[in-house]
């Protein structure tokens, strides 16, 4: 019962803790515990106690930073940091780090999707011939987790919430499938835009899920018109939105409304062009035999004798597509001229920064990155990878938080908070990942939102102080009753309950835990240093004299009735069950 008393009212006390800049970190010695002897995916990391207290402004050449810089700028542009990297971006700088990055392999989801599927007894036992949901989550985990290329998979799931498929839907039983076209949204991570959005749009599994695949030209004696729902998506999701853009992100507007991007017309003269395109190696012959033609691994193919060539379709930008015109070309015409439409730059560009960064970015920010999307410096448009550098080196993003506006930053992606928790302290997993299944924890799997419209508005705003103040807060829409006891469950899971290393070996269901027996002996000598590692990796040194406090005179209570392995379990949930941790500044 005391124990009990003790955690309620330490959380009660943290929650009502605000974030700053008076970080205790400088305290202590380095610490170097050695990892497990037994087979670990990750290596656990201990605390450096050696930090400065500003960041080392936005530059382009690449020099030393702080640990703390460091540390935000991997919360920003990985699944969680652990201290080693944190040491080594600090030492390198960070522009050399995203130069490294982009040039590390790509890791394979449809891969590790079918080999964590092929070494499942359970499904084995069942019958099953193709992967399920828990396979393909498994994989992203595992490649969150344990994947050398961070940056091009942390981009990766910030384009997939923006060219959204989802296995809520037709798609339910194709998860290789979904997996090659998440492994197409990572190849492109860093390439062209409208490389990015041509794959997309040939993409069977985009194909099924908006009903381009299929699409046949008008027959009237048939009652057969184009579908639109592709068409419609493609601009107001993927591309331009519903309104005119500034360069900014702000409204263009006249006489003070918005003014559309597109109207009906429009819609349907796109309809028109994405029309004779189905499953590759579909003939005229076979078009109508959905299961005999099924290919989700190859991109989709023109069957000309379904493509809809007697119209004259007027799209975007002055684009006209001639009667006559085949439908390999009108596609292209079609791609060329959303790619090229003014929305497009400011559209991504704010998309990218609310994912990776901040919510509520100035409309400055959003200027100068949607100017590196128009033109690279070498007169490119649409490079992803400037856009992703200039995201991450930007004076907004880089900023120490304490001069930054009260809004500065976001809160974390509940999948990713989870992630961030299990790569600092390393994760034990002797065998191959299990199958996951992450929505129950979070509210939110790869692929898997409950529509088109991702798991949540980029414009949402919750009733209260942030919508009184005109900001928005995406992640919350998703964080509701259920879910926060359901984080708070899982962060728990992940320390207070999570089974030992011995256990595991031992047998345990869980085949995956947290090292946390580096840690103990820290504990035993100076609880400050453990409270070091866990305000730099976990909250990127913002952690205030008040939750510092707070977490010592828990720590003093514990002294009384547990042993350093409980005390390090219970620190680490008193940490990642906190109000402050679930915020990225």
């Amino acid at each position: 019962m005391t124990k009990c008393f003790a955690l309620i009212f330490c959380v009660i006390l943290l929650s009502a803790c605000g974030g700053g800049a008076d970080s205790g970190i400088g305290s202590g010695s380095p610490l170097s515990p050695s990892s497990p002897s037994s087979s670990s995916s990750t290596s656990t990391t201990t605390p450096s106690t050696s930090t400065e207290a500003t960041s080392t402004p936005t530059k382009n050449t690449s020099e030393p930073t702080s640990l703390t810089d460091a540390a935000r700028f991997l919360t920003q542009a990985t699944f969680g940091p652990t201290l080693q990297e944190i040491e080594a971006v600090a030492q390198s700088g960070l522009p050399a780090w995203i130069d490294a990055q982009m040039q590390v392999q790509q890791s394979a989801h449809r891969a590790k999707t079918l080999a964590i599927f092929n070494a499942d007894i359970n499904a084995q036992e069942q019958g099953a011939e193709w992967p399920w949901n828990g396979h393909r989550y498994g994989a992203w985990m595992d490649i969150a987790l344990h994947g050398e290329d961070q940056l091009r998979q942390r981009v990766a799931f910030a384009l997939s919430q923006l060219f959204v498929v989802s296995d809520k839907s037709q798609l339910d039983s194709e998860h290789l499938g979904i997996a090659t076209y998440y492994d197409g949204l990572a190849e492109h991570a860093f390439g062209n835009y409208r490389d990015l959005l041509e794959f997309v749009t040939l993409s069977p599994v985009m194909g099924v899920y908006l009903n381009m695949l299929g699409n046949e030209k008008p027959n009237a004696a048939n009652n057969i018109r184009p579908d639109e729902n592709f068409a419609r998506e493609v601009m107001q999701l993927f591309t331009i939105g519903l309104d005119e853009l500034n360069l900014d992100g702000t409204l263009k507007s006249n006489n003070g409304e918005p003014i559309p991007t597109y109207d009906i017309d429009t819609v349907k003269a796109y309809a028109h062009v994405f029309t004779g395109w189905n499953f590759y190696g579909t003939t005229a012959a076979n078009w109508y035999d959905w299961w005999g033609n099924r290919n989700f691994r190859n991109q989709m193919i023109l069957v000309p004798q379904y493509h809809a060539i007697e119209e004259r379709k007027m799209l975007l930008n002055d684009v006209v597509v001639e009667p006559g015109t085949d439908g390999e070309t009108a596609m292209q015409l079609a791609i060329n001229s959303l790619f090229q439409h003014q929305n497009v730059a400011p559209f991504v560009s704010k998309h990218l920064i609310q994912r990776l960064v901040t919510s509520n970015p100035t409309p400055q920010y959003v200027g100068r990155v949607a100017a590196v999307f128009e033109n690279n410096g070498n007169d490119e448009r649409g490079d992803l990878g400037a856009v992703v550098k200039a995201i991450l080196l930007d004076e907004e993003a880089r900023t120490e938080p304490s001069q930054q506006a009260n809004h500065f930053g976001k809160v974390k992606e509940p999948l990713i908070r989870g992630m961030q928790t299990m790569r600092a302290f390393g994760v034990y997993m002797p065998d191959i990942m299990q199958p996951q299944w992450t929505d129950y924890q979070h509210n939110q799997a790869p692929l898997a939102s409950p529509s088109v419209f991702n798991f949540y508005s980029p414009d949402f705003s919750p009733v209260g102080a942030l919508n009184d103040a005109g900001l928005v807060a995406p992640e919350m829409q998703i964080i509701n009753d259920t879910y926060m006891v359901r984080n708070a469950n899982h962060a728990a899971w992940m320390s207070l309950w999570a089974p030992t290393i011995v256990e595991v070996d031992n047998g345990h269901d869980r085949r995956l835990t947290l090292n946390y027996e580096p840690f103990e002996t820290i504990l035993d000598q100076d609880v400050d240093v453990f409270i070091d590692w866990l305000d730099i990796v976990l909250m990127s040194g913002s952690m205030n004299a008040t939750m510092r406090q707070t977490l010592r005179d828990y720590d003093t209570q514990l002294q009384q009735w547990t042993q350093p392995k409980e005390r390090v379990r219970e620190l680490t949930f008193m940490v990642t069950g906190s109000p402050q941790f679930a915020v990225q500044r």
